[in-house]
């Protein structure tokens, strides 16, 4: 159940939960005090404020896309905002969005250390050589990574401040350093730059340092950046790239793969070793770039050749490629190339000096790892149960489609394109269990566990989940198996045979019910008959005669009361082909059954009361048989009430379409197990030699099958001791 204003705001402020109540259009109507670490704002001025008012820009659209896909069929979905603020920068809370009556419900925790952004800053700073940092333009603080003080040589315990930062530039160089910030707070634009530095113990450094803006209502808020240590990168670049000794050094001292391609002239200078392996000419120091073209797969020329036109017209200087290449006494062989250029003043590549590195047998590995992959992937998709494989974190590696398309649907993840947790993308009613039986697999055990849940279209499904464990060659588990197997019709099966034996059992008390039930009810008639028979052959005296014949009387109506119920019951079928409908007075048909039984009432000296309806409603229905139907009811009423009363009502003025009629009495009420069966053709409250009252147990579902042919409906409630209320639905006559 969603909450209240009321509970809202009574419940909410002991927690750290964020939570909102929002309109659709992201209105705040009301917040917990957590939430005021979001805004800048007087609390006060908060409510009546878009919540797109306080969270960065990128996230704006975000927010708008996912409420508009809420619905009734569609109430909750988990999104995660961003917000500014000056105390600990930008805050990221997951939350849980939940939409009762046209409001939107919000339940936010914070993830900021969740947050992709900041994770991998703390993943980059506990390289050797890179640090993380970040700077708010709004109190101009700075924060830097252990990664960042180890490149600068200097204290971790030293407070960082931007001054402090730029002072390890070139004097010369402080003013450029400081514009690329600046310019990034008023352009927005993502900057980067190499440049020197000197650590605070006098070393020289190159550092590659990147800047990246979080912006709010279009102003940059927050910077997020890193710092890299690319002093022996660049230096071995500088010596490449300015030194012709190291070149031919280089030359001298690799072989096989070592190029050295003048554009202009279109001339390659490759090794006498790799020339002899391609079956190049080896009296030639160059070979012509088309003689070399020659050698590589017809297949790859077109696409090495635009890659190539791409890679020279990029602004910087190095160059890859990768092609097959024909060898002498062999196939074609895979092949990467790796070069750096030199450039003109123009911006033109007019040199390029590089190698050739063979990658065939890497190549083979990962068509032979993909073929494998491919092959686990189609054993797993056209297996029987669903199937998902999880690292030790519960990471999903892999999973067979049809658990793709549920995970697509429900939470909009591919799991086998994007790293998800199997936490994250499960049905509510397998969390419950999942950490234990994970939890056990990670430590070698196989578990197994039946699931019963609700499918998306209502349906109920069962499910046997199993946790295996996979190890390596270590013995050490380094991923579980998980498969999910379709139970459903087996455990229908066993519900069935149960069900079944049930049913098998009730039949042969249901049988042993009629032979006594109807032995009873025939025997004691025919007894009556034979005794009162025998005494009038005896009796001379007129008044006596009298009474004996009044007796034989009642036993013969009995006789064929019991017959013509037995008969009725079985021939229901052609009674419904033969039903005479007609327009009624429901008063006058219900007060004729009234009168009928009225002397029986009397007789036990019970209150016996009807209450007609002013209306006087007319019903379409066969007056035999729905009068057989009230009979049965009223007759049993008064049979099973010895003090107290029967009340019967009709009653239609709050349903324009339907009559209500009710047979009330205070008897010895029917208890749970018994108003189930009630309806059951020879069941009776009391039965077998522990009988107190007569009859076959036939009545009350006669009753209820002649209700049913008219188009009504039939129901009881019942309290032991306090009596028993039936209530009879007819359509009205429209």
């Amino acid at each position: 159940m969603s909450l209240t204003l009321e509970k809202f705001g009574i419940s909410s402020e002991k927690t750290l939960l964020f939570l909102f109540i929002l309109k659709k259009n992201g209105e705040i109507i009301s917040f917990n005090n957590r939430c005021e670490l979001l805004f800048p704002l007087d609390k006060n001025k908060i409510e009546g404020k878009l919540i797109t008012d306080f969270i960065i820009d990128n996230d704006v659209s975000v927010f708008l896309n996912s409420v508009s896909g809420l619905s009734d069929d569609n109430p909750l979905i988990n999104i995660s905002l961003n917000f500014p603020t000056e105390k600990q920068g930008v805050v990221s809370i997951k939350f849980d969005f939940k939409l009762h009556n046209n409001l939107i419900y919000a339940t936010g925790i914070d993830t900021t250390e969740e947050y992709k952004e900041h994770r991998a800053l703390l993943t980059i700073s506990k390289l050797a050589k890179t640090g993380a940092w970040y700077f708010n333009p709004k109190n101009n603080e700075m924060y830097w990574s252990d990664g960042c003080y180890l490149i600068n040589e200097l204290s971790s315990c030293t407070p960082i401040t931007r001054e402090k930062e730029i002072s390890f530039y070139p004097k010369d160089a402080r003013v450029r350093i400081k514009s690329f910030l600046d310019n990034l707070i008023k352009d927005k634009e993502t900057y980067e730059y190499t440049e020197k530095i000197s650590t605070e113990k006098g070393n020289e450094k190159w550092v590659k340092v990147v800047g990246q803006p979080v912006i709010y209502k279009d102003e940059v808020v927050y910077v997020n950046g890193t710092i890299t240590d690319v002093t022996d990168r660049y230096n071995y670049i500088e010596k490449l790239k300015y030194s012709e000794e190291t070149k031919h050094l280089a030359l001298k001292g690799i072989q096989s793969g070592l190029f050295d391609y003048h554009v202009k002239r279109n001339e390659v200078f490759y090794s006498s070793d790799f020339k002899k392996m391609l079956g190049l000419p080896l009296d030639q120091d160059f070979v012509a770039e088309e003689e070399f073209r020659k050698m590589i797969h017809p297949d790859d020329v077109e696409k090495m050749l635009t890659r190539r036109y791409d890679n020279f017209n990029q602004d910087d200087n190095y160059y890859y490629n990768y092609y097959r290449l024909k060898h002498i006494n062999e196939g074609y062989r895979h092949y990467e190339v790796y070069g750096f250029k030199r450039k003109n003043s123009k911006g033109e590549t007019t040199r390029m000096i590089g190698n050739l590195i063979d990658v065939h047998q890497k190549k083979i590995n990962e068509k032979t790892i993909v073929e494998s992959k491919n092959r686990l992937q189609a054993i797993v998709n056209n297996g029987f149960a669903y199937t998902i494989l999880l690292d030790t974190k519960g990471t999903i590696l892999m999973t067979d489609e049809k658990s793709v398309k549920i995970i697509n649907r429900d939470f909009n993840v591919n799991p086998n394109e994007v790293s998800c947790r199997f936490i994250d993308v499960m049905p509510l009613n397998f969390k419950n269990s999942f950490a234990h039986e994970f939890n056990e697999a990670l430590k070698g055990n196989i578990v197994k566990k039946e699931i019963e849940r609700i499918t998306h279209k209502g349906d109920l499904q069962w499910l046997e989940a199993k946790y295996t464990p996979v190890f390596d060659q270590g013995k050490t588990v380094n991923s579980v198996l998980v498969s999910f197997l379709d139970i459903t019709e087996r455990k229908l099966a066993e519900i069935a045979i149960k069900e079944s034996h049930i049913k098998e059992q009730e039949l042969n008390s249901l049988k042993s019910n009629i032979l006594s039930n109807f032995s009873h009810e025939i025997r004691t008639p025919l007894n009556g008959i034979m005794t009162v028979t025998k005494l009038l052959l005896d009796e001379e005296k007129p008044d006596e005669r009298e009474k004996l014949l009044e007796y034989l009387e009642e036993s013969k109506n009995r006789l064929l009361d019991t017959i013509n119920n037995l008969s009725n019951f079985s021939e229901i079928e052609a009674i419904k082909k033969n039903i005479n409908v007609q327009k009624l007075d429901i008063n006058y048909t219900i007060e004729t059954s009234h009168r009928e039984y009225k002397h029986m009432a009397e007789a036990k000296e019970l209150t016996y009361q009807l209450e007609l309806d002013k209306t006087s409603p007319q019903v379409r229905i066969d007056k035999d048989l729905f009068r057989a139907a009230i009979n049965n009811i009223i007759h049993n009423a008064i049979k099973y009430t010895n003090k107290g009363s029967i009340i019967i009502k009709v009653n239609s003025k709050n349903s324009k379409n339907n009559v209500y009629i009710s047979i009330t009495d205070t008897g010895i009420g029917i208890d749970n197990e018994n108003l189930k069966k009630i309806f059951d053709p020879f069941m009776q409250e009391s039965i077998g030699m522990s009988r107190k009252y007569e009859g076959t147990g036939i009545g009350l579902s006669l009753s209820k099958r002649y209700i049913e042919i008219l188009d009504g409906k039939i129901e009881v409630k019942s309290e032991i001791g306090k009596g028993t209320e039936f209530n009879i639905i007819i359509p009205k006559c429209l």
